[in-house]
């Protein structure tokens, strides 16, 4: 009993480490680019026992964006535990929520620029929706939150918009995340990129969301 509990342990932490050093090769290299022997070497195990564990490259990546989904939401998207949190305006609870976000782009531009490129190896590989499904559900474990804060201020009087909080929570997802992968992804590339700091060029779009958003 005793060894087939030591050895699922080492199982568990074998597991753990492939999916440490996929994600860092990742972020820094890109999935296209990095190989398995890459990822192997990195992890301290052999090619052969990244096989045992996963399937495919693809297989690889989900897992490692679901893992990394889940540190992303449990370090920066605990909102709620804020404190006096839920005596706050709604749009006091949304300006919590986009203020996370703001320190993920300072933070984790690595993790954005694994977004960007996970999505552009999904379409290339045409990866079936239905292997994403833990994946989505991962992304969709902020949605709660951010209707919340808007049904929230449309009842408290500090927001006003004519849209669904659904349709408003898809918008404003997909507009800053866009704009963090964005800069997260491609940095100053021209010139008139470097023109204003990439952090404070985030944090101005992400306030003239709430601004707009404001009653």
């Amino acid at each position: 009993m005793k060894e087939s509990v030591a050895r699922m342990r080492r199982t568990q932490y074998r597991a753990q480490k492939i999916l440490e050093a996929a994600m860092v090769l990742f972020c820094e290299k890109g999935i296209e680019e990095t190989s398995i022997d890459e990822i192997a070497e990195r992890a301290g195990v052999g090619s052969a026992t990244i096989y045992r564990y996963y399937e495919t490259k693809a297989q690889l990546a989900i897992r490692s964006g679901i893992e990394y989904w889940k540190k992303i939401a449990g370090q920066y998207l605990n909102v709620t535990e804020i404190k006096r949190y839920s005596d706050m305006s709604g749009r006091e609870q949304l300006e919590c929520i986009m203020d996370a976000l703001i320190v993920i782009f300072e933070r984790e531009t690595g993790f954005l620029k694994y977004l960007q490129e996970f999505e552009v190896f999904v379409r290339r590989y045409e990866i079936d929706i239905e292997r994403l499904a833990e994946y989505e559900e991962c992304i969709m474990s902020l949605k709660p939150r951010v209707t919340d804060a808007l049904e929230k201020g449309l009842a408290d009087g500090t927001l006003d918009f004519e849209w669904s909080p659904n349709e408003v929570c898809y918008s404003l997802a997909h507009t800053a995340f866009g704009v963090m992968k964005r800069f997260a992804w491609n940095g100053s590339m021209l010139e008139l990129d470097s023109q204003v700091e990439l952090i404070l060029q985030v944090k101005i779009a992400i306030k003239l969301l709430i601004r707009g958003l404001a009653a």
